[in-house]
């Protein structure tokens, strides 16, 4: 991984896992509001229920929360080539890109504008919320970008013609052989 990626990648990684905390805060006050709603409030005639879209956050915050450290290279992997990292990376984020987007687009479709009850807590709570999954789901995009080129880019010394890396591995002869020709 080149230095462009890694000063590109460690401040990316750094915001989604704020934005994904912050989430996983606002879908916590969210369902303990939504479970607990006090008396003579008007939302839902009073009783007591979840939006299973903020449950869906919730968990999109707890897995990234949870996959980030091993993204990073902070707890060590089973795999042992960079080329097997670089995929399960590529195939982390796509999932959480997923379910991030799956997300937002409910959410929102929920809540398209919330603008007309902004005066009361549990309205705000839900526009910082979407607002924090849409900017995860940013920083997620950045990332899928970073991880794709990663993936795509074979390293090879500079000087090297192309063909070297092709040429290099692809002899049948082991080491510590002879054959005769």
């Amino acid at each position: 991984m080149g230095p462009l990626q890694t000063i590109i990648r460690l401040p990316l990684y750094i915001i989604l896992w704020v934005f994904a905390a912050l989430l996983f805060i606002l879908t916590c006050v969210r369902l303990n509001y939504t479970l607990h709603i006090p008396n003579g409030d008007p939302l839902n005639g009073g009783r007591n229920f979840y939006d299973p879209v903020v449950a869906e956050l919730l968990v999109c915050s707890l897995l990234t929360l949870g996959s980030i450290p091993f993204a990073m290279g902070w707890i060590p992997t089973m795999f042992s080539s960079a080329a097997s990292s670089n995929l399960l990376e590529l195939a982390a984020l796509s999932i959480l890109w997923l379910l991030w987007l799956v997300g937002c687009c409910v959410s929102t479709s929920i809540w398209p504008n919330l603008n007309f009850c902004l005066q009361f807590e549990p309205c705000r709570i839900l526009t910082a919320m979407m607002a924090f999954a849409w900017l995860g789901w940013t920083a997620l995009v950045g990332l899928l970008i970073v991880a794709i080129l990663n993936v795509v880019h074979k390293a090879r010394p500079p000087r090297s013609p192309m063909m070297v890396e092709w040429a290099g591995g692809s002899s049948p002869v082991r080491q510590g052989t002879i054959h005769t020709v």
